[in-house]
Formats: C-alpha cells, sequence, structure tokens
C-alpha cells in the first residue's frame, strides 16, 4: 500500500470459492486467488472515491472459463 496526501494505492489478492454464477459460469466449487490493483481517494477521513482493477482473465482461467496459457499446447 502507498498512501500521499489524500489518495491511496494498494495490492492484494482476494481468496474465495466460486459458489455463484460469475459472467454466465455456473459454480463450480473451485477455490480462487485474485490480484487486484485499487485506488482510492478520502475526504474527511472517509473513503469518497474507488477505482480498481482485478485479474478478471486469471479468476476466469481459475473456474475453467478461458483456457490457461500453455493448456491446449500440442507436446
Amino acid at each position: 500500500m502507498i498512501a500521499e496526501d489524500d489518495r491511496v494505492a494498494a495490492r492484494f489478492t482476494m481468496r474465495g470459492t466460486h459458489r455463484g454464477s460469475f459472467f454466465g459460469v455456473p459454480p463450480t466449487g473451485k477455490t480462487i486467488a485474485v490480484q487486484a490493483m485499487n485506488f482510492y481517494r478520502l475526504s474527511g477521513g472517509r473513503f469518497i472515491e474507488e477505482r480498481g482493477q482485478p485479474d478478471l482473465l486469471g479468476l476466469l482461467q481459475q473456474i475453467g472459463a478461458v483456457p490457461a496459457p500453455g493448456a491446449n499446447a500440442a507436446g
């Protein structure tokens, strides 16, 4: 985490279990770990703005919606 003035940047990993439909992919029960980067702006000791970018491709690969790199490689 990095903070300067009224802004904070945080990189973190979200962990959980795929138990509900996600982007049309039915629950798989698979455990997931997704990296994300969020930016926050504070005012008066409160968060007033949040922008974030999770690794959606990595998440979709973990639940089997998108092939992982090398998954279809011949050899």
